[in-house]
């Protein structure tokens, strides 16, 4: 394992041994699908400690395999398979024929929220055309690397590992900053809770062009949005802190080929670095510096590279915000004509520890945000208030 690997297999493990199986992070999507109708061995594999092990099946195992990981369910909808399904052991498909539906859950050191979208690819493009002799044995050779093999680097230096140091060092002293009201470490985890935001066609494409026009970009904006929510709703107690967060950056522009690729989407290719923001700050303060960072950080000091996975044990308060993007950019509307995806309504994770986190991406020219939570620790009414929140931001000072 490398990158982040080893740290979601470690708090996915605690999470399982604290909380009846259920892991932190297990990553999943929603999509709706409309089907007339063994790239990657990856999602096969098992952990042991902090590697991964993958067995060639023989025709016993893989029928075992095909049982436990396919699951076609009489459930209505896929919501009802979600917060019913029991914890798996190895990435698993629900096919929920009643409402056209596929979910995919897969543990979060096996993949990452671009991963899943390029694996919901790879299998809607296997089905639309599939292959028609199937051999097994040399999964092996398409394994993907750790991401220090998929960037070519080597083990990072001590200057690089002291570099790494100084950065979370300097961010730490004003940790965990502002937050929203939370449990976390008062009360025992709940359910995990996904609450999405979806912006109408038309309003996410004027949100685009104001943000085009600002020179920033829609995630920068949704991100000041966000901190603008969690000033107005903190925890009394954090009120004059700084924010501070880990702002996560997609790795995959810079691996070598092919691991750029579909071919490799069982994969954990980003990594967080630590992120501050002194309060207060407007909108557009906050907008402009988090555009500056997230365009600017690997841009001017590469080696970060080559610190992966030294930063991995940031604690902090408010969600993280993975940005997946365009969603077109690695999954497809239509495969063939006979597979066609109606909606991706839902990316998110399975929130076991308090770690909340919100997924930003458009699909079908439609602005979506995803809010994983656990409703042990915050209250749904307060996610919905935090959403409603960011809106109303983003259309007074995008749109009005």
């Amino acid at each position: 394992m490398g990158g982040m690997e080893p740290h979601f297999a470690f708090v996915g493990a605690a999470s399982g041994a604290l909380c009846d199986g259920r892991q932190q992070c297990t990553i999943f999507s929603k999509l709706k699908v409309d089907i007339d109708v063994g790239d990657h061995p990856q999602i096969a594999a098992t952990v042991e400690g902090m590697n991964k092990v993958y067995e060639a099946p023989d025709e016993a195992a893989l029928q075992e395999w095909l049982a436990s990981t396919f699951i076609v369910s009489s459930a209505s909808d896929a919501d009802e398979v979600y917060h019913s399904a029991a914890p798996i052991k190895q990435a698993t498909l629900y096919y929920v024929p009643k409402s056209s539906e596929l979910l995919f859950r897969v543990h979060h050191f096996t993949i990452d929220g671009i991963g899943m979208l390029l694996l919901c690819h790879s299998y809607l493009s296997a089905l639309a055309a599939p292959a028609k002799d199937l051999k097994f044995g040399d999964e092996y050779t398409r394994l993907a690397p750790t991401i220090e093999e998929a960037l070519g680097y080597t083990t990072p230096t001590s200057e690089q590992i002291e570099k790494a140091g100084r950065d979370f060092m300097s961010w730490a002293v004003n940790a965990p900053g502002i937050g929203p009201v939370s449990k976390v470490g008062a009360v025992a985890a709940g359910e995990y809770q996904n609450t999405e935001l979806v912006f109408p066609t038309q309003t996410t494409e004027a949100i685009i062009k104001a943000c085009k026009d600002k020179g920033i970009s829609v995630t920068s904006a949704v991100h000041a949005a966000y901190i603008r929510a969690i000033v107005k709703y903190a925890d009394p107690s954090s009120q004059n802190l700084p924010y501070v967060t880990a702002n996560l950056f997609n790795l995959r522009p810079y691996v070598l080929a092919p691991y750029n690729t579909s071919q490799s989407a069982a994969s954990v290719y980003f990594t967080p670095y630590p992120y501050k923001l002194d309060l207060p700050a407007s909108f557009w303060e906050s907008a402009q510096a988090l555009n500056r960072y997230y365009k600017n950080l690997i841009k001017d000091d590469p080696e970060i590279l080559n610190r992966t996975g030294t930063l991995t044990n940031i604690v902090h308060t408010t969600a993280q915000s993975p940005d997946l993007g365009i969603a077109e950019q690695y999954l497809r509307r239509t495969y063939g004509s006979n597979v066609t995806v109606r909606d991706l309504s839902k990316v998110g994770v399975d929130v076991v520890l308090g770690m909340s986190m919100f997924f930003i991406y458009t699909f079908q020219d439609q602005l979506l945000l995803v809010y994983s939570f656990n409703d042990g620790y915050e209250e749904a009414s307060n996610i919905d208030a935090y959403l409603e929140e960011m809106q109303r931001v983003l259309a007074e000072e995008l749109l009005a």
